[in-house]
């Protein structure tokens, strides 16, 4: 007898295996369907090990982009843009300052292209040694500056 899903469950895109499979071992996936494994930014930060004063950088760096963060707010409730802006920007805060490959699948794609340029410009200020990827095809390509 197959499991009932709740409506929140059958509206998410399942994990794009192929593409972490294909790619996950050389790159940090960033993947636009599965950005999230919290309800909320506090979840999602707690589950990621979080400081005390991340949730606070984090606001700081969303109000760049006019996206304004809301105490116990359901990720799912912002738009896909939002929500891609506040997964990249929380990974920029947690992920370490060294050479790192960042695939960004279907990521730029949702954003407007002030923000597009603004996220490609925080990537580059908050981590200057990583490698940013977007596919091509099935490819990795250094994303430029107009990606």
């Amino acid at each position: 007898m197959p499991v009932k899903q709740n409506k929140s469950e059958e509206r998410r895109t399942p994990v794009n295996a192929s593409t972490l499979a294909e790619h996950g071992r050389d790159h940090c996936v960033i993947d636009m369907h599965n950005l999230f494994v919290g309800t909320t930014l506090e979840d999602e930060l707690l589950l990621l090990g979080a400081g005390d004063g991340a949730l606070a950088d984090i606001g700081r760096e969303c109000a760049l982009f006019d996206v304004r963060l809301e105490p116990g707010r359901l990720l799912s409730s912002y738009s896909g843009g939002e929500q891609a802006i506040i997964c990249c920007l929380t990974l920029m805060a947690l992920l370490p300052r060294r050479p790192l490959r960042i695939l960004l699948v279907h990521v730029l794609e949702t954003l407007s292209p002030r923000n597009r340029e603004l996220l490609l410009d925080r990537f580059a200020t908050v981590l200057p040694e990583a490698g940013l990827f977007t596919l091509v095809g099935n490819v990795p390509q250094p994303a430029g500056r107009h990606a």
